[in-house]
């Protein structure tokens, strides 16, 4: 028992029960007042490896062995992981931090909507930045956010590798933007639409039919206003619908090319004709076309210019084709003859054909065999104009069976220097025709003096000749051999003397009308008679 005196102030010293450090203390734990032995340290956890964040893009194979790369940014918002997540809440309630007084301060073009990053921000020298209201944050989905005009020249550079169709019409399926994108009408100047609908071999169904020309019609009204060339490939049917189409509300067109496409109808490509004002090159490559048993007129005609591109002329298809056919001119057109098949049925020729024009200024491939399955069955042409046909030669031309041949021109306007040319034949074709030739173009040709004397004798001693026009432009000839010429044909009015080095001067040019062609007889005689007067005085 411990006395102590009440009111002192006396104090001792206690000594106080040894104590332990308090174990932190773990939720779910059960508290014990009693003391106990110590509790075993805690196993420590191995340590799983972080896990990866998913790619913002998915990879899709398509059946053309490309790779379609698809964002999936919206997705994986919502797959933030939870540290992420906890760090986002305890942001958003203690606020936002305040900037730092020494923050440097950006341009008003310059300036970076929060947590965007400085890699989006200038697009391009004098281009606008995104407005900040569109909150681009790292991994956002970029495509919903570009300006249109950006994404219209993205297209371009896709659209210039892989065509319009189908990449534009699956483009118009991303979004509103890229719809609006897509839909331009600069990235619908070139079309080319295969037969995609079926598979080959299988029949299609009605409810096919009308979705065909559904889709065709929507896209000839709605994206083909600016459409300048356009392709059709495979089509076994409805190719006339797509055509009058086309001519009724693209008049920018200026080139068609339907490859391997059937059931092509003189309707169509007459609206094509009537509507397309600016057409220039119409290509039927492989195409198969129906008859025009009552064409009368067939004239193909393009600008004077040199080109290398040519195409095949299925000459005995066009005879079968155009049984009626009075008139054929293919003006200005480099072409060859197509082959003839070894089963093509027999042809008809152009049994009615009256007028051939086969001019040119450029290349030509006809020659007398070509020539020869043209008019081998034409005895009624009366018009054969061979301008630039420097292959054609006169035995050709003599071997054809037309009997009064009006008008002949085999003149050649283009350079002749490199080319071989006949020295002789010309003979072959006045003599054949004198009776009925009105008129005759040889200008250019590389005859010698003797052999245009005969041929112009032709005239002269042959009857009442009926010549009109003769141009000589470039020729051989020589004085007498046009004196005789004037005296002798009353029915000539022009004629064309032009750069005849054999001629003297004062003569060498175009005469038209009587009275000019008898001034020029008048000085070709006066200049026939000073060499004389010059001999007797010597």
């Amino acid at each position: 028992m411990d006395e102590r005196p009440r009111g002192s102030g006396y104090s001792a010293e206690v000594p106080l029960p040894a104590t332990r450090p308090r174990a932190p203390w773990k939720r779910g734990a059960a508290v014990s007042s009693t003391p106990g032995p110590a509790s075993p340290a805690p196993k420590k956890k191995t340590r799983k490896a972080p896990r990866r964040a998913a790619p913002q893009y998915l990879v899709h194979e398509t059946d053309n062995d490309m790779l379609l790369i698809i964002s999936n940014v919206d997705e994986a918002r919502g797959r933030l992981p939870r540290r992420a997540l906890k760090k986002r809440r305890k942001q958003q309630q203690k606020g936002p931090k305040k900037k730092a007084a020494s923050r440097r301060r950006r341009g008003k073009g310059d300036t970076l909507a929060e947590g965007q990053t400085g890699t989006a921000r200038v697009l391009d020298e004098g281009s606008q930045a995104f407005p900040p209201s569109t909150n681009l944050t790292a991994g956002s989905s970029w495509g919903t956010c570009l300006p249109v005009e950006i994404l219209v020249h993205i297209f371009q550079h896709a659209v210039a590798l892989q065509g319009s169709v189908p990449f534009l019409c699956r483009m118009a399926c991303v979004c509103r933007l890229w719809n609006v994108a897509a839909s331009s009408p600069v990235l619908w100047q070139k079309v080319s639409i295969g037969y995609c609908w079926v598979a080959p071999g299988q029949k299609q169904s009605l409810v096919m039919e009308k979705r065909v020309c559904g889709t065709v019609e929507w896209l000839v009204s709605n994206r083909f206003s600016h459409l300048r060339d356009f392709t059709l490939s495979h089509w076994k049917s409805h190719v006339p619908f797509v055509l009058m189409a086309i001519g009724r509300s693209c008049p920018r067109l200026v080139s068609l090319k339907l490859s391997h496409c059937s059931k092509v109808t003189t309707e169509s490509l007459s609206v094509l004709a009537e509507c397309c004002s600016q057409l220039e090159s119409l290509n039927l490559q492989n195409s198969q076309s129906s008859c025009c048993p009552s064409l009368q007129l067939l004239e193909v005609n393009t600008e004077i210019k040199q080109s290398s591109q040519h195409f095949q002329l299925p000459i005995e298809q066009l005879q079968a084709a155009c049984p009626h056919l009075q008139v054929l001119r293919l003006l200005n057109v480099v072409w060859c003859p197509k082959p003839t098949p070894r089963l093509a049925p027999g042809s008809s020729g152009f049994p009615r054909l009256e007028e051939l024009c086969l001019a040119t200024t450029s290349y030509s491939f006809i020659d007398d065999g070509v020539l020869q399955r043209i008019l081998w069955a034409s005895r009624s042409l009366r018009v054969l104009d061979l301008r630039g046909c420097f292959r054609v030669t006169p035995k050709g031309v003599e071997q054809l069976p037309c009997p009064d041949l009006e008008q002949l021109y085999l003149g050649l306007y283009c350079s002749t220097s490199n080319l071989l040319l006949p020295l002789e034949g010309s003979p072959l074709i006045t003599w054949k025709w004198n009776h009925s030739l009105r008129e005759l173009d040889l200008t250019g040709q590389r005859f010698s003096e003797q052999d245009l004397e005969q041929a112009m004798t032709a005239f002269t001693q042959g009857g009442a000749p009926v010549l009109s026009s003769l141009n000589l432009t470039g020729t051989k000839v020589v004085l007498r051999t046009v004196s005789a010429i004037i005296a002798s044909c009353s029915t000539l009015s022009y004629l064309n003397l032009s750069s005849c080095r054999h001629l003297p001067r004062g003569t060498k040019k175009a005469y038209r009308g009587p009275d000019e062609i008898r001034q020029c007889l008048h000085q070709l005689l006066t200049n026939s008679e000073e060499p004389a007067e010059l001999e007797e005085a010597t």
